[in-house]
């Protein structure tokens, strides 16, 4: 039985040519090649290396602040807290209004 295939020429041809651009390839990866590899580059502004470490900071600013709370608990304890209405209601209208400009 004899089993042929019109297209084995061009099978073996494919075949080689795989070969060699996977030589190409291979031929980038190593040092001293005479072809070189181009590499992305990220550049950060001085506004955005200024918001990173900004950012950073704020992280390790902790969530609560100890002597505040301590200070206002022991108001309270006193019963020397006093509550300013005048201030909470100017400050809910301020930001209300902020709110709406922005």
């Amino acid at each position: 039985m004899k089993i042929t295939d019109n297209n084995s020429s061009l099978n073996i041809r494919n075949y080689v040519n795989n070969i060699q651009d996977n030589r190409k390839i291979d031929g980038l990866a190593k040092p001293g090649s005479s072809q070189t590899v181009k590499e992305d580059k990220v550049v950060l502004s001085p506004k955005a290396k200024e918001v990173q470490e900004a950012t950073k900071l704020i992280k390790e600013l902790p969530d609560i602040r100890e002597e505040k709370v301590a200070k206002l608990k022991e108001q309270v304890d006193q019963g020397t807290y006093r509550i300013d209405g005048n201030k909470i209601a100017f400050n809910m209208l301020k930001e209300s209004i902020l709110d709406e400009l922005l």
